[in-house]
C-alpha cells in the first residue's frame, strides 16, 4: 500500500551529530522549484543550487547540535513559516550541507531509501524517521 506523508509530518534526519526536521513540500512549492531556471550559453537550465536553496527555505523546520563561534546554541530564523534567506545561506555552509542535500532531496522526490548519488549504495552516515504531524 502507498504511503503519504501530510504537510505536518516531519522527516528526522541525523547527520553526525546534527538533527535536521524537515517537513514535506506543498504542490505549490514543489512547482517554485520545478520553474528555478538560468540560462547558459543562451540555453535555459535547470538551476539546482536555487532549487536546493528554495528546498531548504520551504522545508527545513528544526535543527539541533550546532553552534554559532561563540559557542552558543544556533538558532533557525523564519519569516512567515519559511527560514530566511540569510539562514539559509548559513546552513548551506556547514561541513553537513551536502549530505542534508543529498538526503533531503530525495526525501523530496519520495525516496524511502537514502543512497549516495555517485555509488548508488546506502548513503552513509544518515539516519532517516518519519515524525507523524498532529
Amino acid at each position: 500500500m502507498s504511503k503519504v506523508l501530510r504537510l505536518k509530518d516531519r522527516i528526522k534526519l541525523k547527520i553526525g551529530k546534527i538533527e535536521f526536521r524537515i517537513s514535506p513540500m506543498s504542490y505549490l512549492q514543489k512547482q517554485d522549484l520545478a520553474s528555478c531556471t538560468k540560462i547558459v550559453s543562451g540555453q535555459e537550465t535547470f538551476d539546482l543550487l536555487k532549487a536546493q536553496s528554495l528546498y531548504i527555505k520551504y522545508s527545513l523546520k528544526e535543527i539541533s547540535g550546532v553552534e554559532d563561534y561563540a559557542g552558543e546554541k544556533y538558532e533557525l530564523e523564519f519569516e512567515n513559516d519559511y527560514l530566511t534567506d540569510d539562514c539559509v545561506s548559513e546552513i548551506l555552509n556547514i561541513e553537513e550541507s551536502a549530505k542534508l542535500l543529498t538526503a533531503s532531496w530525495q526525501v523530496l522526490n519520495g525516496v524511502r531509501e537514502l543512497e549516495d548519488p555517485i555509488t548508488g549504495k546506502k548513503l552513509t552516515g544518515v539516519k532517516m524517521e518519519v515524525v507523524p504531524g498532529k
